[in-house]
């Protein structure tokens, strides 16, 4: 009896969320499969449970049958799936209004937001129409609209209308949403992109381009246009800074000439007091401009040598495929 008692609070910890136990229109084959799910959540028998769930998301795509297979997704780590479903269950579960459907729904979003940082996201852009598939499982057609979850690592993606087909590799890490660009402009015969396909480190999409048309990689690494500015900006202040300093020693002997002709100080007044002060007060101001300046160039310089000598992320990358180009940034 104990076990059965536990295998019914599991039944209900992943059913009672849904709509009701089984809908009014629905066939006897959909309630058939839905006691045989719940059978197989009762026995453990999750991952059984989340496939005969998705055989109901085939039959109808109803927001029971995305729920279900979401959090059944999410129980035995299959978290591609989960990602998927479970955004469909939070598109098609209505506006909660409060007490038990708003936690029902809080747990949902965070169990999305969970999935998603175990996997990778896609979207694409294609031409309307082109079909996708992703390691040789198809997608559906472009436009989708939404987007496409994969298990971290290497994938490659295929677009294809009619004659023309194009492929690009993609990595990505968990937790990343990624933009992949195919051009389908030019068709490439399957042995030239067989030819062509190359391994790659991670990063950015690469399409792979037509005979005799290249890819061009964007520069990884410090642009020395900015080095260049960075140390001229740097110099500039410095030697702003030692002006500054060489004004400041000279308005300095100015003021102790002044105070040594009157005997230290002691009788100074009128017109040579005036000039004292003026001295003094001059002395200072550059004493403070100096220092701002050597100050701005000591940061300038630091920040250009940290931006030189430290590793980085990739930067914009530019490719360029038959009549287009393309624009990627990781971040």
């Amino acid at each position: 009896m104990g076990a059965l008692s536990r295998a019914l609070i599991l039944a209900a910890s992943v059913f009672l969320p849904s709509a009701g136990r089984a809908d009014t229109g629905a066939s006897d084959a959909q309630r058939r499969l839905e006691r045989s799910a719940d059978r197989a959540v009762a026995e453990g028998q999750l991952a059984k449970a989340r496939d005969i769930w998705l055989q109901l998301w085939q039959l109808e795509p109803s927001e029971k049958a995305a729920c279900n297979v979401g959090q059944l997704a999410f129980r035995v780590a299959d978290m591609p799936r989960a990602a998927e479903f479970l955004a469909l269950c939070l598109e098609k579960t209505p506006a909660p209004g409060g007490g038990e459907a708003r936690e029902r729904y809080a747990s949902r979003a965070l169990d999305l937001a969970r999935a998603r940082q175990e996997v990778g996201a896609l979207t694409f852009a294609v031409p309307q129409g082109a079909q996708l598939s992703i390691d040789d499982r198809p997608i559906g057609r472009a436009p989708l609209a939404r987007e496409v979850f994969v298990a971290p690592g290497s994938h490659r993606v295929r677009a294809a209308l009619d004659t023309a087909a194009r492929e690009a590799a993609v990595e990505v890490r968990a937790g990343e949403a990624r933009l992949v660009v195919i051009d389908l402009a030019a068709p490439v015969p399957v042995a030239d992109r067989r030819r062509q396909a190359t391994p790659r480190a991670p990063g950015p999409a690469r399409l792979m381009a037509p005979a005799g048309q290249a890819v061009v990689p964007a520069e990884e690494g410090p642009a020395p246009g900015l080095i260049l500015v960075g140390g001229a900006a740097t110099a500039g202040c410095v030697t702003l800074g030692a002006i500054f300093l060489t004004e400041s020693r000279g308005h300095e002997r100015r003021f102790d000439d002044l105070i040594a002709r009157n005997h230290g100080g002691y009788r100074i007044a009128g017109a040579e007091l005036q000039r004292a002060q003026n001295a003094y007060s001059a002395m200072e101001r550059a004493e403070e401009r100096a220092a701002v300046a050597l100050i701005a160039g000591a940061v300038l310089g630091a920040g250009t040598l940290v931006y030189a000598l430290l590793p980085r992320g990739r930067g914009p990358r530019l490719t360029a495929a038959g009549p287009g180009l393309g624009l990627e940034l990781t971040w």
